[in-house]
């Protein structure tokens, strides 16, 4: 069934890039290598697979230098030059996805006069991407510990995205549980810890003010679900 491309991500690690309205690619294509003899049947060429290619992905949107996990970081990795990781989060409906590792090799900005001001990202396809057809089961439960903390709204296997406002604990920890996932913590946008089915995390400091969690869930060869809580403490 169609469907609209509105709620498509593109992720550089596991961060959204902020303020796309296009994403273009992957384009698989394969060469062939030509294995023709004199005895070929009725003197036609035969040709065999040679490599694949996983093509190029280009995105554009508006220019958000405050978007320093997405934007900011696709300009740093374009001057690193080394492959990492991407995904395509096509609508959460579809249940479809792209993994592939990728080389940032062009990155633009534009300001036209009646125009909100652009940039444009080309990242090429390093090895085989992966493209995955059927959601994963994500989550079957999520809690926080902190003193004052409370999870708005209650944790839902299909609802993405929480708070845990009102903190006045040094830390909090988190608390995720789902069968058959690798789970992985992230604080805001970095990589922080592996996290074991229904056992606590590690002590997650807090200052004053707030921090994004992003809980990675991923099951082989499906696409992996983001639940997202924004910590805040108060005192």
């Amino acid at each position: 069934m169609p469907e609209r491309a509105l709620g498509t991500k593109l992720l550089i690690n596991t961060a959204a890039i902020a303020g796309l309205t296009s994403v273009n690619g992957i384009a698989l294509t394969a060469d062939t290598i030509d294995k023709t003899t004199l005895s070929s049947t009725g003197g036609y060429r035969e040709f065999t697979g040679g490599f694949k290619d996983g093509g190029e992905v280009t995105a554009s949107g508006f220019f958000d230098p405050s978007d320093t996990t997405g934007q900011v970081a696709l300009y740093n990795a374009f001057e690193a030059g080394g492959a990492i990781p991407f995904s395509i989060l096509f609508p959460s409906q579809m249940g479809a996805s792209w993994n592939f590792n990728g080389v940032v090799t062009g990155f633009s900005t534009g300001a036209e006069l009646e125009d909100m001001v652009s940039f444009e990202v080309t990242i090429k396809v390093s090895g085989k991407p992966t493209l995955n057809f059927s959601l994963s089961s994500g989550l079957t439960g999520l809690a926080l510990t902190g003193t004052g903390g409370a999870l708005t709204p209650t944790f839902a296997n299909g609802t993405y995205l929480y708070a845990f406002s009102g903190v006045t604990a040094t830390s909090v920890t988190v608390t995720a549980t789902a069968a058959g996932q690798t789970l992985k913590l992230f604080i805001n946008g970095e990589y922080s810890q592996d996290l074991t089915s229904g056992a606590a995390s590690a002590a997650i400091p807090m200052l004053i003010g707030s921090k994004k969690l992003t809980i990675l869930a991923n099951e082989d060869g499906k696409t992996q679900k983001m639940y997202e809580v924004v910590v805040v403490k108060v005192s």
